[in-house]
């Protein structure tokens, strides 16, 4: 393809196909990169901030679902699982969408400070999931490929896992350093 800007201005999308730098798919690929890059950073303030390790682990198995999906974004591959925290697809619907029954507590209440810094990052890092599901749907639109719906459902998927974490927060299962509620 004969480029008409810049090279500088174009990326690899797979192979020897090039596109420009707003392609919808690139733009999903920078929205995964700054998710993961949050996700990285929340783990270490929580660590300096002497919040319970677990918290910081399950937010490793967000991490590593973004590299997956990294992955399975631009080989067009699925991705050999979905679940994370330990609960299936299913299990990470059902507790988001009930976290009364689970936790005992609001659903979707409004952030507040007074819910703490570990609850303040969580919604954070789950308002940033919701972009890049966004540029996601935008990106493989209109009709995506196995892999692709796999990515999609996924996506969703990861703003349930991080809201349940905001739930688990707020029931007072980790324990926190400065800044807990």
């Amino acid at each position: 393809r004969r480029l008409r800007e810049e090279p500088e201005a174009w990326t690899q999308l797979t192979g020897e196909v090039l596109v420009p730098k707003d392609h919808p798919r690139i733009r999903f690929r920078g929205q995964l990169d700054l998710l993961q890059a949050r996700v990285v950073r929340a783990q270490v303030e929580l660590e300096e901030r002497g919040w319970d390790a677990a918290l910081v682990e399950e937010l490793e198995t967000v991490a590593d679902l973004l590299r997956r999906l990294s992955r399975s974004e631009a080989l067009d591959r699925p991705l050999d699982r979905l679940g994370l925290l330990g609960l299936s697809p299913q299990e990470l619907r059902r507790q988001s969408h009930d976290p009364w029954g689970t936790f005992g507590v609001e659903p979707m209440r409004p952030p507040h400070r007074s819910m703490g810094y570990a609850y303040a990052v969580l919604n954070d890092l789950r308002a940033q999931a919701r972009v890049a599901e966004v540029e996601a749907v935008a990106a493989f639109r209109p009709r995506p490929t196995p892999a692709q719906r796999q990515i999609l459902r996924a996506m969703n998927r990861l703003s349930s896992a991080l809201h349940i974490l905001m739930c688990r927060v707020l029931a007072g299962w980790y324990g926190g350093g400065a800044g807990a509620p």
